[in-house]
C-alpha cells in the first residue's frame, strides 16, 4: 500500500488498477463480475487523505475521509449542513464507516445522495496525476452513469465544498426500504432570500439541476407562482423506467418534493 503520492503515482503508472478508500462500491462489482482490474490499491496508509480541514470559505475534506466522519465532524455540521444531511440517508451505519465522500462521487451514481449535496455545494474536486494537479467542478467531473473525467493515472485527493451556513437546506429522498435503498427520486435544495440552489437524484444519467426554475425563484419577485416554479423545474428530469420505478412514478415523486421544499421554506420564512 502506498503512504505518499510518489508511491501511489508509481502504482498507476501504465498497469489496469483501482483505487479503493472505503471499498464499499468497488468491491461489490468487483464480486460480481462487473470490474475485473489487475490491481486494487488501497488508500489506506496515505498521508493527509483522512483531513477535514477549514480553508475559510470552503472545506477540504480528504479522500479517505468516511461519511461516518463527516457526521461526527462540528465544522461540516455547521457550515455546509445539506452534506449531513444527505449522508444520514446512506446505506446502514456499518457501510457508512467504511463508505467514502470521494468513492461515491468517483462511482457516479444518479442516484447518489451525497453527490447531490455535494453539486448543492458547489463542490471541486482536487485530482492528482502524472501531469500534476487539476481541479474541476463535481458537475462536469461526472459525465454519466459511472462515467468520469479521471483518467488511468489519475485520482482524487480532495474535495472542496463551498461554506453554505447561510442557506436553508432541505433534502428528501424517496425509496423502497428508507435509507437501505437506492433512492427512486430525491430532491435537495438551498434556499436564501432570493437566491436558490436546487438538484434532482435519480431522474438522469447525471444529477439534474433545474436552473430555469432556479433563474425563475430569483427574478419573480411577488409575481412568483409556485406552478410556474414547478414546470420549469420538471424540464430538468429525464427519469426511466427500470425495476425500482416508472419514469411516471418517478417525475410524480419529483414534483411532489418540488412543491414540499416550496412549502416547508414558506413556513419556514
Amino acid at each position: 500500500m502506498p503512504v505518499d503520492e510518489r508511491e501511489l503515482k508509481s502504482m498507476l503508472d501504465g498497469e489496469d488498477c483501482k483505487i479503493m478508500a472505503g471499498g464499499t462500491d468497488l468491491l461489490v462489482r468487483i464480486r460480481s463480475g462487473r470490474l475485473s482490474p489487475a490491481r486494487v490499491v488501497s488508500l489506506a496508509r496515505m498521508k493527509g487523505m483522512d483531513d477535514i480541514l477549514d480553508l475559510g470559505e470552503e472545506i477540504s475534506i480528504g479522500s479517505r475521509v468516511t461519511m461516518s466522519e463527516l457526521l461526527d465532524c462540528e465544522l461540516v455540521a455547521n457550515c455546509c449542513p445539506i452534506l449531513p444531511m444527505a449522508i444520514r440517508e446512506i446505506g446502514s451505519p456499518q457501510i457508512r464507516n467504511r463508505a467514502t465522500l470521494a468513492g461515491n462521487l468517483v462511482n457516479a451514481s444518479p442516484a447518489g445522495d451525497s453527490i447531490l449535496a455535494l453539486y448543492l455545494s458547489n463542490a471541486t474536486v482536487v485530482i492528482f496525476g502524472a501531469n500534476g494537479e487539476r481541479r474541476e467542478k463535481a458537475s462536469s467531473f461526472i459525465k454519466g452513469p459511472g462515467k468520469t473525467t479521471l483518467s488511468r493515472d489519475e485520482y482524487v485527493n480532495a474535495i472542496l465544498v463551498e461554506k453554505t451556513a447561510g442557506y436553508f437546506p432541505q433534502f428528501y429522498k424517496v425509496g423502497q426500504r428508507s435509507a437501505m435503498a437506492i433512492a427512486v427520486a430525491s430532491v435537495g435544495s438551498l434556499i436564501s432570500g432570493t437566491k436558490i440552489r436546487m438538484a434532482f437524484g435519480s431522474v438522469a444519467p447525471t444529477v439534474a439541476m433545474p436552473e430555469k426554475a432556479c433563474e425563475y425563484f430569483e427574478k419573480a419577485g411577488e409575481e412568483f407562482d409556485d406552478r410556474e416554479f414547478t414546470r420549469l423545474a420538471m424540464l430538468a428530469i429525464s427519469p426511466i423506467d427500470d425495476v425500482r420505478a416508472s419514469a411516471w412514478y418517478r417525475s410524480t415523486v419529483v414534483r411532489n418534493l418540488v412543491q414540499r421544499t416550496l412549502n416547508v421554506w414558506r413556513k419556514k420564512g
